[in-house]
């Protein structure tokens, strides 16, 4: 098999691929706790830390952020391959936990109604990469350790693409061009312009001249002034598994997705009447792209495996140790919370981890199990009082249904 050329990067056959590559969903908070459950059980397991680059979209972006944040705070806390990443429980899994008790998304979305900043667009992009670095995501990309590598994705709107910041060195995309200079951006305002969903969020503006970005396939007479002003939205626009920094090159490949899974009618009022055109594109680009991952792994194209929030454990030839929920719990409750950036619940977080933990150990023992390296019981992160349907079903009656204010009672 040849090499494709596509862009900045080419497609590689199987045995030039290299590395491990973790890919984590957008899906607002509900996806950063599912994500944190995983990637609990792929560290006890001592996969975490043989993953050479993680992508993230969206709550995807949030939680590689604290991942992120940890690596700065405590350098080599990675490890070696095999070993559990020091810290994890204090240094990502509690700061995930208290960010979500927190309603970032309102103050945000309010921020651009002050008179001061009315003809500002980035006002609110600005106050949530503030809220989000006030949380402990403080650095810059430049401050990233070389393994992981972290490419936080956005969608540039403007050329209708996927943009990357990367921290191995470059920001940009295969139309505008890249640029190296990624010392100036910190991980918070990365992971914001990720996670500015439409709808609730302006896109950030981000300006260039036209030498800042080079490599680019764009080479119209307007690149000058469309560079001048590109837009970034939300990475799940584009692309919500963050795959395509890394379908390319690596050789193996661990999808945790925690994006839309509604069920026909999600019972969200008129509200639901607008949205659901953009969930339908959303759902079906999506879909186009997990069929192409699954039968890649299916054809031995690369190895790796995939687990998502609407996903039932029993699907996987694996048998967790523990009862996990029930298909129709998991399609009718887990799947359905909310997609935000609201304050989330005890429960609601509770319940996202377990499923987050569950799902990942039975996809990784049942498609990947020479990715791990420790004999870790499975220990589930609540306990078993939270597998108690009953009393899953009572705390989250409530979790689909997004408020056009805080959750938490004050803005």
């Amino acid at each position: 098999m040849s090499d494709v050329s596509h862009g900045f990067e080419a497609y590689l056959p199987q045995e030039r691929r290299a590395g491990v590559a973790v890919c984590l969903s957008g899906g607002g908070y509900r996806a950063a706790l599912f994500h944190l459950g995983a990637l609990r059980r792929l560290n006890e397991l001592g996969v975490l830390s043989k993953v050479d680059t993680i992508t993230s979209v969206s709550g995807g972006s949030v939680m590689a952020a604290k991942i992120a944040a940890h690596l700065v705070r405590t350098a080599g806390a990675w490890g070696n391959p095999g070993d559990e990443v020091a810290g994890f429980d204090d240094g990502i899994a509690a700061p995930m936990r208290a960010l979500t008790r927190k309603d970032i998304r309102t103050r945000a979305v309010l921020e651009r109604l002050k008179p001061w900043r009315w003809l500002d667009q980035n006002a609110q992009i600005d106050y949530l990469a503030a809220e989000l670095e006030a949380e402990g995501a403080r650095g810059t990309l430049a401050d990233l350790p070389a393994r992981p590598r972290f490419v936080f994705c956005a969608t540039d709107v403007t050329f209708r693409t996927q943009w990357v910041f990367d921290s191995a060195g470059r920001l940009g995309d295969d139309q505008a061009g890249y640029s190296g200079a990624v010392g100036r951006w910190t991980i918070a305002r990365a992971a914001a312009a990720s996670a500015c969903f439409p709808g609730a969020f302006d896109p950030m503006r981000v300006r260039f001249a036209p030498g800042d970005l080079t490599g680019g396939t764009y080479e119209d007479d307007d690149r000058s002034r469309l560079i001048s002003e590109i837009d970034l939205s939300d990475g799940g626009l584009y692309d919500n598994l963050g795959l395509e920094p890394v379908w390319r090159d690596h050789a193996v490949v661990l999808v945790s997705d925690a994006g839309p899974a509604f069920k026909p009618d999600p019972h969200i009022g008129r509200i639901w009447r607008q949205l659901r055109y953009a969930v339908t594109l959303l759902e079906q680009a999506t879909d186009v792209r997990k069929r192409w991952l699954i039968a890649s792994f299916l054809k031995s194209v690369l190895d790796g495996t995939y687990w998502g929030i609407a996903g039932d454990p029993r699907n996987y030839p694996f048998e967790p140790g523990v009862e996990p929920y029930s298909r129709r719990l998991i399609r009718d409750v887990i799947s359905q919370v909310r997609i935000d950036f609201d304050v989330f619940s005890d429960a609601e977080r509770a319940v996202l981890e377990t499923h987050g933990y569950v799902m990942a150990e039975v996809a990784v023992k049942a498609h990947t199990p020479d990715l791990v390296a420790r004999d870790a019981p499975l220990e589930l992160p609540y306990g078993p009082d939270w597998m108690d349907e009953d009393r899953v079903r009572a705390e989250l009656k409530q979790s689909h249904r997004t408020k056009l204010f805080s959750r938490g009672g004050l803005l």
